[in-house]
């Protein structure tokens, strides 16, 4: 087996910090099967698409995408208004 690198030291001690002796306890179980079972982590490279042109201000006035001839989807453009916000009411007894 491999030896216990100073990453997994760090995610064990993180656990610990974050979620007490049952987070580190679980953390190290984890870690413990991944070496186990001897499963490394897969190493893609990234995907880049070019774009043919400049990319359109959606802001402005939304964005249009054609499907097919008879299906297209409109997503309209975001309103500047405040989020949505609620109220708790609270009852009394």
């Amino acid at each position: 087996m491999d030896p216990v690198s100073s990453s997994d030291t760090e995610f064990v001690r993180r656990a610990q910090r974050k979620y007490g002796a049952m987070g580190a306890i679980v953390a190290s179980s984890m870690l413990g099967l991944d070496k186990l079972l001897g499963r490394k982590p897969k190493e893609e490279g990234a995907v880049i698409w070019e774009a043919s042109g400049e990319p359109e201000d959606i802001d402005k006035d939304g964005i249009t995408i054609l499907i097919d001839e008879s299906t297209s989807i409109h997503a309209m453009k975001r309103s500047r208004s405040h989020g949505r916000h609620v109220r708790k009411r609270r009852y009394r007894d």
